[in-house]
This record gives structure tokens, sequence and C-alpha cells, in this order.
């Protein structure tokens, strides 16, 4: 299938159609509202997109309608096989009905498997899977073929957008579908842009670095290429700002900033770092990992955040709540320059609610703190998906900093793994000041599709000035059992975690 229209199920005509015009008339009434089903075009020649292709294995139909589907890689520049493999991407919206999604392969897979489970999975053919939706969802298609082994395809079936910007708004930077070439760094927010619309169908070749500014928007269902730019451990030292320059989207000091709709894929570090950032919202991102190491998901270091709705994957934590970022305050001319330019901020009122969670290697899907300093309190996760194996658990923390984090809940959570917690507070490592502790962790209503002493790994304090304390763990299940002590697992724990209480 090869560069496939923009298609809906209605055209417009001078704006507007009859059809839709009586469907309107028709809601405003209290009637049933039109069905909306939309595949979106080809982004055009993809050859000079470094890392990015269309899928030659996965085919992919929406109430038979062809849509374009994306293979993501990285030939060079990365340390594990989910980089070098690469994975596949599609992304539609619909609205009011339901829809069938064909999954073609190109070749006979012997397994496949989806998640989260949705309503009605078929395997029609040893080539062919086919997923009933009735409403929006994002899931991981994995399938298991004789000669390549697992292979990926993420589904983002969306609803329809909302508020797209005037073409003619002169603070907009609308782009079209297509291939758009910005490199690395770029600062899009120049000369009255506030924000950046990518159309269905665009792809940018970018990463981003934004300082210092306000009311900022990046929307759309188009795509970030980030396969061109190498990781900075394997460019010359002299000719990289450390991480600032080699993340796929870098915000610092910046206030009221909204990131919507849009994908990234192949990035070289972490895919969205908000660093000592106020008023943030992210909504329906589709971050694809299939990047270097350290291809964390998002970096939270900032106040008033929102994450929602969202497919997070990675080869490194999926969501890092607090920890440590490059302030840019020293030059560097000579090699002995390198040492890290790192400081923390305070960290507070973050909710993280309603996303699916995918472990491509390393790390947690919420990682509290690799070390972190300043203040860190009051975190909400809930309603979140669990769908990857990775060597640490959904809940995470490798706490070296000197941060005391407080009042964090996670609820109303599916774990596909058997990995609930890989929580420590430790000594001071990597840059961290050490004194950290963790006060105020609850765990509710999380259930585990494994045998209750399979659920593991760690829950443990550094000693009696660094300890976790006051923890409540309700409703915990595993195949349906409830656990009610750490007897019942194989969660490691030791004397400095206090104040313990099961329900």
């Amino acid at each position: 299938m090869k560069n496939v229209p923009p298609r809906s199920s209605f055209r417009f005509v001078g704006g507007f159609c009859a059809l839709s015009a009586i469907a309107l008339f028709l809601t405003g009434c209290g009637q049933p509202s039109v069905p909306e089903v939309t595949v979106f075009p080809a982004p055009g020649d993809l050859s000079e997109v470094e890392g990015l292709e269309e899928s030659a294995l996965f085919d992919v139909s929406v109430n038979g309608e062809d849509t374009f589907v994306y293979r993501g890689f990285q030939k060079e520049f990365n340390k594990y096989g989910f980089a070098r493999k690469g994975g596949h991407y599609v992304n539609f919206s619909f609205a009011n009905t339901a829809v069938t999604v064909d999954v073609t392969t190109s070749k006979p897979f012997s397994s496949f498997s989806v998640k989260p489970t949705q309503a009605l999975v078929e395997r029609v053919s040893d080539t062919q899977l086919r997923v009933t939706l009735q409403d929006p969802s994002k899931f991981l298609v994995t399938a298991e073929f004789e000669e390549s082994g697992e292979n990926w395809l993420v589904v983002a079936a969306d609803g329809p957008e909302q508020e797209v910007p005037s073409k003619d708004d002169p603070s907009v930077l609308y782009l079209e579908a297509g291939v758009h070439k910005f490199g690395r760094s770029w600062d899009p927010f120049v000369d009255g842009i506030k924000t950046v619309y990518m159309e269905p169908g665009t792809v940018v070749e970018a990463t981003l670095k934004v300082v210092g500014k306000e009311g900022l928007t990046i929307k759309g269902r188009g795509l970030f290429a980030q396969g061109f730019r190498p990781h900075a451990k394997v460019e010359d030292p002299l000719q990289t700002e450390w991480l600032g320059d080699c993340m796929g989207a870098y915000f610092r000091e910046c206030k009221d900033l909204r990131f919507e709709g849009y994908a990234v894929i192949n990035c070289p570090s972490y895919q969205l770092e908000v660093a000592d950032c106020d008023r943030v919202s992210v909504e329906n991102l589709k971050l694809l990992g299939f990047g270097w190491n350290n291809n964390d998901g998002m970096h939270l270091y900032s106040r008033d955040v929102t994450v929602e709705n969202s497919f997070i994957a990675g080869n490194d934590d999926r969501i890092c709540v607090t920890g440590l970022f490059d302030s840019e305050d020293r030059e560097i001319k000579t090699v002995a320059d390198q040492k890290p330019r790192i400081k923390g901020c305070d960290v507070g009122n973050l909710v993280i609610r309603n996303n699916v969670f995918w472990g491509q290697r390393n790390g947690g899907d919420i990682m509290l703190t690799w070390n972190g300093s300043h203040t860190c309190e009051d975190v909400l996760i809930e309603g979140c998906k669990s769908i990857g194996f990775t060597n640490k658990g959904f809940l995470s923390a490798m706490h070296g900093g000197s941060v005391v984090i407080k009042d964090v809940t996670v609820r109303d959570i599916e774990i596909y793994h058997h990995r609930l917690t890989s929580v420590l507070v430790r000594d001071a490592k990597t840059w961290g000041d050490g004194g950290g502790a963790i006060d105020g962790l609850t765990l509710e209503n999380i259930q585990i599709h494994a045998e209750p002493k399979e659920v593991s790994l760690l829950l443990t304090g550094w000693s009696e000035e660094s300890p976790i304390r006051n923890v409540t763990l309700r409703n915990i299940t595993a195949n349906g059992q409830k656990i009610t002590s750490f007897d019942q697992t194989s969660i490691e724990t030791n004397e400095f975690v206090k104040n313990v209480v099961w329900e």
C-alpha cells in the first residue's frame, strides 16, 4: 500500500456539505450523530529521513480503508536490540461508531498478543488479525515470526482532533502533510510563534530546545522522527551540549505548556523533558521509543503537570517524576569541562492518568527519582496499564538524591507482568547528594497478571535517616487473589520500611 490519500466518511465542498448539515441539525435535536472514521495520508518521500520508512511487514485497514504504517529503527548508535530492529506505528481517528481494524502481515506469524486487551480480538488467518474497537484506544500488537522473532506494531486509534488552528493565524507555525527538516535543538517559538501544528501525515525531522518562554503549544497528529541525532555519548564531547542538545524535546524554565496528539520515534535520549517549568499539560502523546539507551519517555521536573491518555514507551524509564537536569551554566572547552552541569528544582502537583506504558528494555514505568533535590510532593498515578516486562517495576526509584518525596498515590492500575515495585532509597550515587527519603506511599486497586509469589522486586530504605515510611497497600490482587502481606510475594523489603499497613 503506497501513498494513501486523505479519506474520511464525508467529503466537504466549500467548507461544508449537506449531509453534515443534516447531521448537525439532528444532533441538536438529540438524535445520534453521524459516524466518522478518518485514516491519515502518507507523508510522501521518506527516503531522506534517517531511520523511517513505510512498513513492509504490517498493513492496516480501518473499516476496509487502507492507512499508512510507519516503521522506525536505528541502524547505528544504539545499545539494545529494540532500537536496531525498530517498530511500527499507525494512527487514525474515529467517533460515534465501532471500527474494525485489520492487521495483515507480509509473512505468516506463529503467535501474537494484543495489549491492553481489547473487547474483541480475532485471529483470521496466519497472516491476519482483526481487532474490533468501540471507543478510542491505544494498544500494542506483538507478532512472533520464525525468522525475525518478535515484531511490534503500535496502534493509536484516537478520537477526532479538537481545536485545529487556522493556517492564517500569524502565531501558528502550520506544518502541512509531508516531510519537514529543522535539525537539532530547534526552537520554533520565535517571531511571535506560539503554536506548532502538525497535520496528519506530517513528519518533522528535528529535536527541540526551548528555554524561558510562556504560553506554548505543540499539537496535531504528525510525527517527530529523530533517528538522525545520535546520543551524546558517541559524539565528540566538545561538539555537544551534554544532555540538553541530544534530547527529543527539552523545555526549561517555561510556563503554560501544552503538548497534544503527536508521536515521537527513534529519539536519541529523553523524549520529552520539562525542567523547572510551571503548568504543563500533556494529552494523547505517542512516545514510541526505539531509541538509544536512556531513551526515557518523559521527565516531569516541574510543578502543576498533567499527563493523560498517552502511550509511553522507551528503552529506559517511561516517566521520571523528579531528578537532576542540565543547567547549562558552564562552557565546555576541554574534556575536563565535561562534568555534568546539573541541578534540581521543586516538583509537585503531578497527575499521571489513563496512560499505557510499554517498557522496551530497562527502567520503570514510574521512576519516582533517579536522584533529585529540593522538594517533591503530591503525585497521583491512576488508571494506567503496564504492558511491557522490563528489569524494574511499574513503580521504581533509584534514590540517591536529597529530596524527601511526599504523598504519592498509585491507584486503579493493571499490570501485565509480575514486577510491581523496584523502589529503593540508597546512599549518594551518580551526582546525588544522598539523605533522601520517601514519606507517604499509597498503592490501591492494583491488578497484577501473575501468581502472588511471582510478584516482585524491591521496597527498601537505606537507613534510619533515609527510610521509606507510611506505606499503605490496599486491594492488591494477583491473578484474582488478594495479597495482604509481603510474605505472599517475592518483594524484598527491610527494616528501613516503616509503618506499613495492608488492607
